[in-house]
């Protein structure tokens, strides 16, 4: 009885390791967990001078990237929104932005992305 429940357990683990790295029968990888939580990039803002937080769909996750060590981050829209307003111009706040990674705060632009479903 011990034996046959011993072997359940292993069987599930091995269901749920299988599950878990989500391979096709023939070799095609299947999307993982790690890229379906992700922020999808979109491009550039195309004219932060005439768009404000409430312009930007819900779905829409806003972002800065650094002119100078091209990192990029992705920001908490809702927190800004909040703290300068829904109606402010982001191209008044891009000054504001300033790059983590090297300290930059010139020529840093806004950029868009896709949030997960």
């Amino acid at each position: 009885m011990i034996e046959n429940l011993a072997a359940a357990a292993v069987d599930s683990f091995a269901r749920r390791e299988q599950i878990w790295n989500m391979k096709h029968r023939r070799g095609i990888d299947l999307v993982g967990r790690e890229s379906r939580y992700d922020v999808v990039y979109l491009g550039p803002l195309l004219d932060p001078v005439h768009t404000t937080f409430d312009d930007i769909p819900e779905w829409h996750a806003l972002g800065g990237h650094c002119a100078k060590c091209e990192r990029t981050g992705w920001v908490n829209r809702w927190d800004l929104a909040m703290k300068w307003g829904k109606d402010t111009y982001l191209g008044s706040l891009a000054v504001r932005l300033r790059c983590l990674g090297c300290g930059n705060r010139d020529g840093n632009k806004w950029i868009l992305g896709k949030l997960p479903r």
